[in-house]
């Protein structure tokens, strides 16, 4: 007996020094934020509390996400596998192979919440889920703590939204409808200027949630997430912050431009609360975004835009900082991509990548120690459109078609980052070699199971509609 207890206090004392030991995880993922649209990347906008990331912390200059398009890149970020490998090619959509197909990401494959707290960490996330309709799959079923939205896209003003696009606390629907208290829309809203109820701003809102998730966890570790929903669409701003913008002569980039502002206002306030509570030698902190800026984005100098692949829909900001751990003002210039968040994190806490897993991301952190030289992955891949968009990058060199394989363009990005003189002319032994790279990959995937693709079969009578679970009083299972 008395060996059982000296083992359990052991035991007790390892476990406490490793909380002790493990960083705070603190990603904050933009909507439809393009490459040159932060400052520190010549931006027209100063994004001050952005730019402190990352010119105190590591510049990723070739870092890519998995799709061009919101709710596929955000399954690969959060399982650090490519989506694809289970079938989520597109976003959420009312078509799908079978009647009892369940759009998004299964359960059967554990999300970045659901392996750190395993590890021990409390998870919150606030913002965007855009993870499918099921009850099981929302996001109160696989963080500790939700405050945010699941869809595509929300009003940022939430008691704007649709019934079926409720704002939730946990498994509570919190937004209220104006369209159920006798309000108009267009009484708070005018053309994308909000005159009244900004102080419910929701960027605002997932600030101050994030805030708070962070001081009431301070003594523990965490993984904070904030999937703003600036800067994608509805384009919605407070009408004292667009007016600052008045010089500007489109009306559209003046509300992106607020949006933006606000964005990285909160950004600020929550590295300001890291501070405050001494936790910013305790936290690893990312940013980036889930794909390229979207039409009101300057998105410079890449070609392309949200939705293409070219480097404008693939290519994003991307900033990893760590006081004290990781050199600040570095640059690195290595392909990289969100697959890689996954299984840092997981070293970072002390966790282990299993085998088993099958992750595509790879463990960035010798590399960024500059423990490692060499690149961290032989080639990234995409396909995507129904297998019209495909792409692959081996080393700077890159492979593209537009039309499913019919015709390829290849591109030195370290050489030609706008994607202007294609080179395959030059070379087609190489671009050959890339292409049955890439068909060997492709080969190995799931097809896509849901969509916006007539083709797949099923369509879902509910889709975009009021489910069980948005009715008053509903109890969540």
């Amino acid at each position: 007996m008395r060996l059982n207890k000296i083992s359990y206090l052991f035991a007790l004392l390892a476990s406490t020094c490793l909380a002790n030991e493990q960083p705070n995880f603190l990603i904050i993922l933009a909507d439809d934020l393009g490459y040159g649209d932060v400052s520190y990347q010549g931006g027209d906008l100063p994004t001050p509390n952005i730019d402190d990331i990352a010119n105190k912390g590591i510049k990723m200059t070739d870092a890519y996400v998995t799709c061009p398009v919101c709710a596929p890149s955000r399954a690969g970020l959060l399982t650090g596998k490519y989506q694809q490998s289970f079938g989520f090619w597109d976003n959420i959509g009312p078509y799908r192979v079978k009647e009892e197909t369940k759009p998004g990401t299964p359960r059967s494959i554990p999300i970045l919440s659901e392996r750190l707290k395993e590890l021990g960490y409390t998870t919150g996330i606030f913002g965007k889920t855009h993870d499918g309709d099921d009850e099981e799959l929302l996001a109160f079923n696989r963080w500790d703590e939700f405050y945010g939205f699941n869809n595509g896209a929300s009003n940022f003003l939430g008691d704007m939204n649709r019934t079926h696009n409720p704002i939730y606390h946990n498994n509570k629907i919190v937004s209220r409808l104006y369209s159920k208290r006798g309000i108009k829309n267009d009484e708070v809203n005018q053309d994308g200027i909000l005159v009244k109820d900004t102080e419910n701003y929701l960027t605002d809102k997932l600030g101050d949630m994030a805030i708070k998730f962070i001081e009431k966890n301070k003594d523990k570790p965490f993984l904070c997430y904030i999937p703003f929903n600036a800067v994608h669409g509805p384009f919605q701003a407070p009408k004292e912050m667009v007016d600052k913008y008045s010089h500007v002569k489109d009306k559209k980039r003046r509300i992106v431009m607020a949006m933006l502002e606000s964005m990285d206002n909160n950004i600020g306030r929550v590295l300001d609360c890291l501070e405050e509570n001494q936790l910013m030698k305790k936290t690893v902190i990312i940013f980036l975004s889930d794909n390229g800026g979207h039409e009101a984005s300057p998105n410079g100098p890449l070609r392309g835009k949200k939705g293409t692949y070219w480097e404008g829909g693939l290519r994003v900001p991307f900033a990893i900082r760590w006081d004290g751990q990781l050199p600040p003002g570095q640059t690195y210039k290595q392909a990289i991509i969100s697959l890689d968040i996954m299984p840092t994190l997981i070293h970072l806490a002390g966790g282990e990548v299993k085998d088993d897993w099958g992750l595509d991301g790879v463990n960035l952190f010798p590399y960024l120690k500059n423990q490692s030289t060499s690149a961290p992955h032989e080639a990234l891949y995409w396909v995507w459109s129904g297998g019209q968009r495909k792409a692959i990058r081996e080393g700077s060199i890159k492979v593209v078609t537009m039309n499913g394989g019919r015709s390829y363009q290849m591109y030195d990005l370290a050489q030609d980052i706008s994607e202007s003189k294609d080179l395959s002319g030059q070379y087609p032994e190489k671009l050959s070699a890339m292409i049955k790279k890439h068909q060997k990959w492709e080969s190995s995937l799931i097809r896509p199971q849901w969509g916006w693709n007539k083709n797949l079969g099923v369509k879902d009578p509910l889709f975009g509609k009021e489910r069980p679970y948005h009715k008053e009083g509903y109890q969540f299972k």
